[in-house]
């Protein structure tokens, strides 16, 4: 559950617009810099908890996982380097942009259907990964995965950013 907090922590800006009207610019919270203050900060909170001591690096991995994908969506520039450089930009957009999140939105359903496409097979191969699943298994499930995950990649280079 940490792991989901400090995926989403990045847009929690969201709330100062929603209540107050600010709008931050560049927006620091998907700064590394950030996600290291959240990872730190999430470490800190369970220390005394009887859970299993979470590591520093997979709780700053979750922390900077939100950022890094809003870089493959290329649309906008990311402030990753926040305060020490520019805003980061990707040339080329992996992933669509999020549509208007309203359950009617054709163009919200399509664009999940392609993220799920895009990075449900990259993080089954991790998983497969870290489980220590042998590399024969690994190449015969990436060759049968393989057309469908190059469909979804394809499509989504070729969206408008």
């Amino acid at each position: 559950m940490p792991f989901v907090l400090l995926a989403v922590c990045p847009d929690l800006d969201y709330v100062a617009v929603w209540l107050a009207g600010y709008g931050a610019t560049p927006r620091f919270t998907h700064s590394i810099l950030f996600g290291l203050g959240t990872a730190l900060s999430a470490q800190w909170f369970v220390r005394g908890s009887t859970a299993t001591r979470l590591p520093l690096l997979w709780l700053f991995l979750a922390s900077a996982s939100h950022p890094l994908l809003d870089l493959l969506v290329g649309a906008h520039p990311v402030p990753l380097l926040w305060p020490f450089g520019a805003e980061v930009a990707a040339t080329v957009g992996v992933l669509p942009s999020a549509g208007a999140l309203a359950l009617d939105n054709y163009f919200l359903w399509r664009n999940l259907l392609i993220e799920m496409g895009v990075l449900l097979p990259v993080f089954a191969l991790c998983a497969a990964v870290c489980r220590r699943t042998s590399i024969k298994r690994i190449a015969v499930w990436t060759a049968c995965i393989a057309p469908a995950w190059a469909g979804f990649l394809f499509w989504s280079l070729r969206l408008a950013r």
